[in-house]
């Protein structure tokens, strides 16, 4: 586990390495702790958005002390299509290496346009998920913790729940069809946990959309495959 100086100084040698500029998109409890919604992470999470610099970062880090953990149990399903991370394990925490998406979930130029924060380390540009998308990647999950993030999320944050609707009706047709689906569950389970206010509209349009992707796929002969991270 580290907290929000030790992964700051985890970046700034990173960027201190880096020869050309290297942009990322932080996500996950890296981008949390930048909001203060979060102490510490175990799993420093980072979205690459060109494959010589996921690889870049990637061997920075091996020359730091990191190593690459593969075949590690109870993360993926072995019949997962997506594009899966690298990770680089360190003594305190691990860095997860995401190129253009995350377990499924689409980086694309929308998401880039509500970037929230920007912090520079050298050459290395770290970029803060918003609230809303870091949000909607968690729901693309099954891991306790994750829902302990996520109600932290709702209860710091006034979540835009138009942005969520639009970004799911998005994701359900250029990443995984059953987003919807994974998202409702995941914000029922969140509503009645946690008693928070996730309102019940937008957990009803989040089926309508999923019924109107399920109709759309049927037409085209094909199935929606449900897997989690």
């Amino acid at each position: 586990m580290i907290n929000l100086q030790e992964q700051i100084s985890l970046f700034k040698i990173i960027g201190s390495q880096l020869k050309n500029k290297v942009e990322c998109v932080a996500i996950g409890g890296s981008a949390l702790m930048f909001y203060g919604a979060k102490i510490t992470t175990k799993d420093v999470d980072l979205v690459l958005l060109k494959r010589e610099d996921l690889e870049t970062v990637k061997n920075v880090l091996f020359h730091s002390g990191f190593d690459e953990r593969k075949n590690i149990k109870g993360i993926f399903r072995e019949d997962e299509d997506m594009v899966k991370p690298i990770m680089m394990g360190g003594k305190d925490t691990r860095f997860d290496l995401f190129l253009n998406e995350v377990i499924g979930f689409k980086i694309h130029e929308k998401i880039i346009e509500r970037i929230k924060e920007v912090h520079e380390f050298g050459n290395f540009k770290v970029n803060i998920a918003s609230p809303e998308d870091i949000l909607m990647m968690k729901g693309c999950t099954e891991r306790e913790k994750d829902r302990d993030d996520a109600a932290e999320l709702i209860k710091k944050f006034n979540i835009n729940w138009d942005i969520i609707l639009d970004e799911t009706s998005n994701q359900a047709k250029i990443g995984i069809a059953a987003f919807p689906i994974l998202l409702y569950d995941f914000l029922t389970e969140i509503r009645d946990n946690y008693k928070l206010d996730v309102p019940k509209k937008i957990t009803k349009e989040l089926l309508s959309i999923a019924s109107k992707r399920i109709k759309e796929l049927r037409k085209k002969g094909k199935l929606i495959k449900v897997t989690k991270y």
